[in-house]
């Protein structure tokens, strides 16, 4: 009781201190929704990213230098997802590693007959259970300058951080248990339409990789529903409404119809 105390304490302490402003200008380059939020999400964002920053530990991987351009930009994005869980900084995050670009990872298979296949697959991020985030600098870049569509690595892998909230990551976020099951019923509703429309050959509103699994799909539906709430609307509304429930917020009410895209 006294630890949660003191904590508490120490994060308002923590983010009643001055933003930097070379860390507002990291925000406006490496953050573009941070220059659509109201007044409130500002104050609200810059208060987080100041205790995130004072709480994680960030690593450089294969030598690349950390700085605050990578640290503040890391934090912003992370942020963003995070507005409508007020105090939550996902305490059992400890770090966060950074590669110079995408990262390859050992996989194997067992054979038919006897025997392994193995091979290495190239990633740009990862969650780890034991409380590290992995990312590729050059995915974060371009997730947070708009510059792949609906796609951001650190969404997406701070949605499996909030879907692990409530003891397991399953495509679930934390919900009252009064809503979990309308809220499984319609997304499973959600993935059944994506699935048909990938069978079809029709367009969808995100990446195929959602099909994986129930996991997946939360965590790539949720990246388009913050990187492009309105193409995510037009494609599926009740998976819109889904996720603004989940999420407690509505990025469609400030994201521009058609936001320009960084360079």
């Amino acid at each position: 009781m006294l630890f949660s105390w003191m904590r508490a304490r120490r994060r308002r302490a923590l983010g009643d201190l001055p933003f930097p402003g070379a860390w507002h200008d990291i925000l406006r380059r490496g953050v573009k929704q941070s220059q659509w939020l109201d007044e409130d999400e500002t104050e609200r964002l810059r208060r987080w990213i100041a205790v995130f920053l004072a709480e994680k530990r960030f690593e450089g991987c294969r030598g690349l230098e950390i700085t605050d351009e990578i640290r503040v930009t890391v934090a912003g994005q992370a942020g963003i997802v995070a507005l409508g869980f007020g105090g939550e900084w996902f305490d059992g995050l400890r770090s966060v590693l950074v590669y110079p670009g995408d990262y390859l990872v050992p996989r194997s298979t067992v054979l038919q007959g006897g025997g392994e296949l193995e091979w290495q697959e190239a990633r740009m991020g990862e969650t780890w259970s034991g409380g590290s985030l992995v990312l590729s600098w050059p995915g974060v870049v371009d997730g947070g300058r708009l510059r792949d569509g609906p796609r951001s690595v650190v969404m997406h892998e701070v949605a499996h951080l909030v879907d692990a909230l409530d003891g397991d990551i399953d495509g679930v976020p934390p919900l009252p248990a009064a809503d979990r099951e309308a809220w499984s019923d319609g997304i499973e509703a959600c993935r059944e339409r994506f699935e048909i429309a990938l069978d079809e050959g029709r367009s969808t509103a995100f990446d195929e990789y959602a099909a994986e699994s129930a996991v997946e799909f939360f965590a790539v539906a949720s990246e388009c529903f913050f990187q492009d709430p309105h193409r995510l609307a037009r494609h599926d509304g009740e998976l819109y409404g889904l996720l603004k429930r989940a999420w407690r917020q509505d990025p469609q009410r400030r994201v521009p119809a058609h936001p320009s895209r960084g360079r």
